[in-house]
C-alpha cells in the first residue's frame, strides 16, 4: 500500500520532474538524464549506467515571519536541497572533437540545472482544491565544512560536483483547517461589565474608525506595477472613498435577510488607462451562520473579467461623480457578484482585489502582459477592499 501524498512530497517530485524535462513539456532528445530523490549514499551506492542527477532534501527550516502560526494553520517551510550530478563516461563525440568524460558530463548536467533555475526562479505548483503554491529557487553557498558534513554521512559514495538551493516556501497543510476569523473592518472601544454582551450589535451612537483611503498614483513605466482600488459611495457633499465599508440589511421573511435594497458599490480603479480589459476583479466571501458561531471557510466568488482602469491616479480630493455621469467609474459591484450568497446567514464579509497578470519573456528580457490562465504567469494584486454586511438590530 502506498503512503498518502503530502504537499511537501508533491512539491519535491514536481521539482524532480521539472529538472527531468528541463522545464519543457517533454524531455529534450539530447537530455538523457535520470533524476532521483533521496540520499546519494542510498540512491547511488552502486555504479551507474546512465547520467543521473540526485536531489537530496537534507534540511527543513520554518519560515521566519510566521511565528503566529497555530494548530490548524498552514505551516510554511524553507527547503534546502543538494543537487549532485553523477556522470558516466560516454567516450568522444562523433567528430572526435570533444571527450564526454565522467567529469565533463557532470559539469554539463549541473550547468543545465543552474541555467533552468536562473531563467525561471519562480515556479507555480498546482495544489489541492484549485490552490497554487509559488516556490522560488535561491542558490546558496556550499562551504567546505558543509560538504564534509554531508558527504561523510553517505558511506563509500565518492563526492561529486554539487550545488545547494534554498526552495521557498513549501506548505505543510493540516488535515483539518481551523475556522477562519472575520476581518477587522473598523475599530472602536466599548466597555461592559456583562460578558454576555460581547455579541451585541455595536451601539448606534458610537462611531468606529475605518481605514483612510489615500491618494495613489500608478507608474505604468514599471512593468511590475500593481493596480489600486477604492470604493466610492454617496453623492454630492456625502461623496467619499473608502477601503472598508459596513452595510446593514433588514430581516425578511422566514429568517432570511432582505437584500432587495442592497446598494451598488462603485469601484474606482487605478492602473494603465491606455489599456482595455487587462484587469479582473477577484474576491472571497465569508458567511457566518449565527452570531455565536465561528465563520465558515472563505469561498472564492466568480471572477469578474474584462475590467479596465479608470485612471492612473486616484486623487481623493477629486472623486468622480456617481453614475450615470459620463465621468463615472466604469464598474460597479452588484449583489449578483456575491457568488452563492446564503441569505439565511447572520453576517457576511467580502474581500476584493483587482489583479493583472504578467510573465517574464526570457528571450527579450522583459515582463509582458499575458492571459490569466497562462502557465507560469505572475498575478499582481491590488490593495484589498472589505465589505462587511450585517443584519439590522431587532
Amino acid at each position: 500500500m502506498t503512503l498518502p501524498v503530502s504537499p511537501l512530497a508533491k512539491i519535491c517530485d514536481v521539482i524532480r520532474e521539472h529538472i527531468n524535462t528541463l522545464g519543457k513539456a517533454t524531455s529534450p532528445s539530447d537530455w538523457d538524464v535520470t533524476v532521483t530523490i533521496g540520499a546519494p549514499g542510498v540512491n547511488l551506492a552502486a555504479a551507474q549506467s546512465k547520467n543521473t542527477i540526485n536531489l537530496f532534501f537534507y534540511r527543513f527550516e520554518p519560515y521566519s515571519f510566521a511565528a503566529d502560526t497555530v494548530p490548524g494553520d498552514v505551516q510554511w517551510l524553507k527547503l534546502f536541497c543538494v543537487i549532485t550530478a553523477f556522470g558516466i563516461d560516454e567516450g568522444t563525440s562523433d567528430d572526435s572533437s570533444m571527450e564526454f568524460s565522467v567529469g565533463f558530463n557532470e559539469l554539463c548536467m549541473l550547468s543545465q540545472v543552474m541555467r533552468l533555475f536562473q531563467e525561471h526562479p519562480v515556479m507555480l505548483v498546482d495544489g489541492d482544491d484549485q490552490q497554487q503554491w509559488r516556490i522560488q529557487y535561491i542558490v546558496q553557498p556550499f562551504s567546505d565544512e558543509q560538504i564534509n558534513q554531508i558527504w561523510t554521512s553517505q558511506g563509500d559514495t565518492i563526492y561529486r560536483p554539487s550545488i545547494v538551493y534554498e526552495i521557498a516556501l513549501a506548505p505543510i497543510v493540516p488535515e483539518a483547517a481551523r475556522s477562519p476569523s472575520t476581518r477587522v473592518g473598523s475599530i472602536g472601544v466599548q466597555a461592559s461589565a456583562n460578558i454576555k454582551h460581547r455579541h451585541l450589535s455595536w451601539p448606534m451612537d458610537r462611531e468606529t474608525r475605518f481605514p483612510v483611503a489615500e491618494s495613489i498614483s500608478i507608474n505604468s513605466n514599471n512593468p511590475q506595477w500593481a493596480p489600486a482600488i477604492v470604493i466610492l459611495t454617496g453623492v454630492n457633499e456625502n461623496r467619499k472613498a473608502s477601503l472598508s465599508v459596513h452595510i446593514e440589511v433588514s430581516n425578511g421573511e422566514e429568517g432570511a435577510a432582505d437584500f432587495s435594497s442592497f446598494p451598488s458599490l462603485e469601484l474606482w480603479i487605478a492602473g494603465d488607462s491606455a489599456k482595455n480589459n487587462d484587469l479582473r476583479v477577484v474576491g472571497q466571501l465569508l458567511q457566518t451562520p449565527v452570531a455565536t458561531d465561528n465563520a465558515q471557510d472563505w469561498q472564492e466568488i466568480a471572477v469578474i473579467d474584462n475590467i479596465s482602469a479608470d485612471a492612473d491616479r486616484l486623487e481623493m480630493d477629486l472623486l468622480p461623480p456617481p453614475s450615470p455621469s459620463a465621468d463615472a467609474v466604469s464598474f460597479s459591484l452588484q449583489q449578483m457578484h456575491w457568488t452563492d450568497l446564503n441569505e439565511m446567514a447572520n453576517s457576511w464579509q467580502l474581500q476584493l482585489f483587482v489583479e493583472r497578470c504578467i510573465k517574464f519573456d526570457s528571450i527579450n528580457n522583459i515582463w509582458v502582459d499575458v492571459a490569466f490562465n497562462e502557465a507560469g504567469a505572475v498575478h499582481i494584486r491590488s490593495n484589498p477592499l472589505l465589505v462587511s454586511v450585517s443584519r439590522e438590530a431587532a
